[in-house]
């Protein structure tokens, strides 16, 4: 498991170094940015949050799939295709984007606050792992919590930095 999340890592240490050659989807960018409303640093951000939202909540309701299919190592693909598509779509967010510096940090913040929410209902729960049943050994449930924790810190790091910093000058549309 660990080797897979550093090669999670490493893949996305690539992409934001080499984010200057990344594809962006065009006609998302294209249509983004002529739409008035998307100009709108909270409207265009909540879109953005719900996007996310929507991403998560179909990643999650697909990796249950496994459960009933017995595939073995789907649920590592349908993960590397979310995230792939993820950071697709920050990017065209973030290609689409014309307004001020600082209203594009008030959009990533807003967007990516789906991802800092999911973090600290992780932390919460991790913090608070007590045992079900008398001598139960919670070490599972915490490290799942943890886990967690890090891969939503890490969707909401990775978010804001293509949203935020990783504009159009940065990203070929």
């Amino acid at each position: 498991m660990s080797t897979f999340f550093l090669a999670g890592m490493v893949l996305v240490l690539v992409m934001i170094v080499f984010s200057r050659t990344l594809w962006v989807p065009r006609g998302m960018a294209e249509r983004l940015s002529k739409k008035k409303w998307f100009q709108n640093h909270w409207l265009s951000g909540g879109y953005l949050f719900g996007i996310n939202a929507l991403y998560f909540g179909t990643t999650l309701c697909l990796l249950f799939l496994p459960t009933f299919t017995n595939i073995p190592y789907l649920h590592l693909v349908l993960i590397f295709v979310a995230t792939i598509v993820s950071i697709l779509t920050w990017s065209a967010f973030s290609a689409a984007w014309k307004g001020s510096f600082k209203n594009r940090l008030k959009m990533a913040l807003t967007g990516s606050s789906f991802y800092l929410i999911l973090a600290l209902i992780m932390v919460i729960q991790w913090l608070s792992v007590k045992p079900l049943y008398p001598n139960e050994d919670t070490f599972m449930r915490a490290l799942g919590w943890m886990l967690g924790f890090f891969v939503s810190a890490v969707a909401f790091s990775i978010c804001f930095i293509f949203i935020a910093f990783l504009g159009k000058r940065s990203a070929r549309v």
